[in-house]
């Protein structure tokens, strides 16, 4: 989560830019109107002009929800997902997908946006677009558990990156993680804003790896305010 000029608290998950990507899920703009999709859970909801799209969002949503709820995380607040061809302002330009905490929404851009960029140096596929959503819904149930009112950014992206992570088809995972070799953080002074600002891919992997070693109880400690506060 970061702070832009006004003030307005963000989480984003960054793109970085390949050459050549994947066919478009949806095909590119749409003059179609948005329309709202109820998910399972049903306390979710997608609103994107694509069908295909929002079936994905909702998986992704899911899978979420389903991780932390395992953890011991409450789930079940209303979250709203908004696809959309462009990100609001503030997420800046060049994330894929976003976290209002003061609107709890989630934005992500629709496949076709999101295949001009990519992830982890990889083609695009619907997997990573449900990965997408995933580390943004994470976002917000995290912010529904946190114990204290400001909570650090590493504090937020730890829970996104771990449940990104977690969600992932074990062979996706697997290719993903190969590109980021070494063990996981041997400590809270290794997982400082500065590294995730500056490599935020490899913080998520290292991360991941930090949570295999540590568990469900780590988690408790960074929303409780006992792990990764500045």
């Amino acid at each position: 989560m970061t702070f832009n000029s006004l003030g307005i608290a963000v989480s984003c998950l960054l793109a970085v830019t390949i050459s050549g990507c994947s066919d478009v899920l949806s095909g590119g703009a749409s003059n179609s109107a948005p329309v709202d999709f109820h998910c399972d859970p049903p306390s979710v909801v997608v609103r994107s002009p694509y069908r295909a799209e929002a079936l994905i969002a909702c998986a992704g949503a899911r899978d979420a929800e389903s991780f932390l709820a395992g953890q011991g995380f409450a789930v079940g607040d209303k979250i709203s997902i908004d696809v959309v061809h462009a990100l609001p302002a503030v997420a800046g330009s060049s994330a894929a997908g976003c976290y209002l905490a003061q609107d709890n929404r989630v934005f992500v851009l629709g496949y076709a946006e999101f295949a001009k960029g990519g992830w982890f140096e990889m083609p695009m596929e619907p997997a990573l677009y449900r990965s997408l959503v995933a580390h943004e819904v994470a976002h917000a149930v995290a912010a529904a558990n946190f114990e204290i009112t400001k909570p650090a950014i590493q504090a937020h992206e730890y829970i996104a990156y771990v449940t990104m992570f977690a969600t992932m088809a074990p062979t996706l995972r697997e290719r993903v993680l190969a590109r980021y070799p070494g063990g996981g953080y041997e400590d809270d002074g290794q997982m400082n804003s500065t590294i995730l600002l500056f490599d935020p891919i490899r913080f998520g992997a290292l991360a991941y790896r930090h949570y295999l070693e540590s568990g469900s109880e780590y988690l408790h400690a960074v929303v409780a305010g006992r792990a990764l506060v500045e």
